[in-house]
């Protein structure tokens, strides 16, 4: 086992005889309890309108959240886009003012505001969490900002009370993102409705999936029903009305949806938990091995949704190796390692071809704490957590075998 898979040895870990578990989790026998509300939407011919399931839903994961309103999707990005024109009283068409956005964060979060007529200005992050730093927003406020869209990114939740206070301050809404941190709780309270609204995606590999689907949560009465307008092609929900017309768009999902994710709903709480224990072992693991480290958790972090489990790598503790040279090797030990965002999202691609064409829509602060970040940051995938002790303790017996071959 001495010898580096990398370099023609055995691997630590035999994905071939222990494979790592997969997801989505569709398995035989999970469809046993999925198959008679399939066969119950297929028959009833109420694929869509009037969404007497995807209501359902609606309230339940409401009631799961603790949110007052909640409406279901096409995906995460257009539910954050019906958050932005809801909370902002603006229909999408034209120049909307700007919106705050973490560098470190997918391109979704930029593209969501871009679509809806809002430029978008990247700032730094925490240099631990990861999230968007409020120090940092509130020395990047200008005259035209309108919005701030925190990301509860990986699934740890941002600093909301002190992000809200800087809003406050200077009369702004604030969406959050919370994409990837279904059952995330902040302070004892659930991500996704800590804000004037917030946003998940139910993405094939999200925690909470579908395949395709979003959701948006609110308290406010007036942001659901624009919300629901703006999804609805401009109509308002039953028994509502609005003094004056309001453009909106069809956003609308299908009944199929709603049946997955009321019965995955169930289970989010346990598996969450499995996470939780296999990130605790983890990082007493880690304890003993110098040159990869966990993030350290706030106290306000009442529960991490570990979408993705973030670690950093310090190449001199193997030997000067670099973190791609890294990944590598674990990748060979069968340890599926990633570099995780290893760029500001400000130069990703998309964003940079909206910077050519629409210089006015990006504007870019300093970020020395995201470059960071992208430096050091390594990932371990929320399937990985789900593992048995047995096959996460090849994790650090992997990286223990990969320090030692380099400072040999």
């Amino acid at each position: 086992m001495s010898k580096l898979a990398i370099e023609g040895g055995t691997p630590v870990h035999d994905g071939r005889v222990r494979p790592w578990p997969s997801w989505p989790p569709s398995t035989l026998e999970s469809w046993k309890g999925q198959e008679p509300a399939v066969r119950e939407v297929y028959l009833s011919r109420t694929e869509g309108l009037p969404q007497p399931r995807g209501r359902r839903f609606a309230r339940a994961y409401c009631e799961y959240l603790g949110a007052k309103h909640g409406l279901l999707t096409t995906s995460g990005t257009n539910a954050l886009k019906l958050a932005l024109c809801a909370v902002t009283d603006t229909d999408g068409l034209g120049y909307n003012g700007e919106c705050i956005v973490p560098n470190y964060t997918f391109i979704a979060s930029a593209h969501a505001a871009w679509e809806v007529g809002f430029s978008v200005r990247f700032v730094d992050v925490d240099p631990e969490t990861a999230c968007l730093d409020p120090v940092a927003l509130e020395n990047a406020i200008k005259p035209q900002t309108r919005a701030v869209m925190p990301v509860d990114i990986l699934g740890h939740p941002a600093d909301m009370d002190a992000i809200i206070s800087v809003a406050r301050k200077h009369n702004l809404t604030v969406v959050e993102d919370a994409c990837q941190a279904h059952g995330a709780a902040y302070k004892g309270r659930k991500c996704g409705r800590l804000a004037d609204a917030g946003a998940f995606s139910f993405q094939s590999t999200k925690n909470l999936c579908c395949g395709e689907g979003g959701f948006l949560a609110t308290d406010s009465g007036e942001v659901y029903a624009r919300a629901y307008a703006t999804h609805h092609v401009g109509q308002p929900p039953q028994g509502t009305t609005f003094s004056q017309p309001r453009a909106g768009y069809s956003y609308r999902p299908s009944e199929y949806i709603a049946t997955l994710l009321e019965e995955r709903l169930k289970a989010l709480d346990a598996q969450s938990e499995r996470r939780n224990r296999a990130v605790r072992y983890l990082n007493q693991e880690l304890k003993g091995i110098t040159g990869v480290r966990p993030v350290r958790l706030p106290d306000y972090v009442t529960n991490h949704a570990w979408h993705l489990c973030m670690m950093r790598y310090i190449p001199s503790a193997f030997g000067g190796r670099s973190r791609g040279e890294f990944v590598r090797a674990m990748q060979a030990e069968g340890i599926p390692f990633s570099a995780g965002y290893d760029d500001l999202v400000s130069n990703h691609g998309v964003a940079q071809a909206v910077l050519r064409r629409h210089p006015n829509l990006v504007a870019v602060e300093p970020c020395p704490n995201t470059e960071r970040i992208c430096r050091e940051s390594l990932w371990l995938g929320q399937t990985i957590l789900l593992a048995d002790e047995k096959d996460l303790a090849d994790i650090p017996e992997a990286i223990r075998k990969i320090q030692k071959a380099w400072h040999a």
